[in-house]
């Protein structure tokens, strides 16, 4: 599992691109965000991801949930 934790949201459309250990965005402490050709694009209090494979992530900012199977990541509001 790939945790998020203590995800802050600052503007609309803050991106968090994972390629090794290197992410960036408005975020304190993301934890094992790992994968390498993964983009997490949080676009508001509705988050939508597009990771690897056309997987699509939905979910609000508390808890952000896959639809398509294999990958859990979880958000905490501050």
């Amino acid at each position: 599992m790939r945790l998020l934790s203590r995800l802050t949201l600052g503007n609309g459309g803050t991106i968090i691109a994972s390629s090794a250990s290197t992410n960036t965005g408005s975020y304190d402490a993301v934890t094992a965000l790992t994968l390498s050709t993964a983009t997490l694009v949080i676009s508001g209090a509705t988050s939508t991801a597009t990771l690897s494979a056309g997987v699509t992530v939905y979910g609000d900012i508390d808890q952000v949930a896959l639809t398509g199977g294999g990958l859990a990541i979880y958000a905490r509001k501050d």
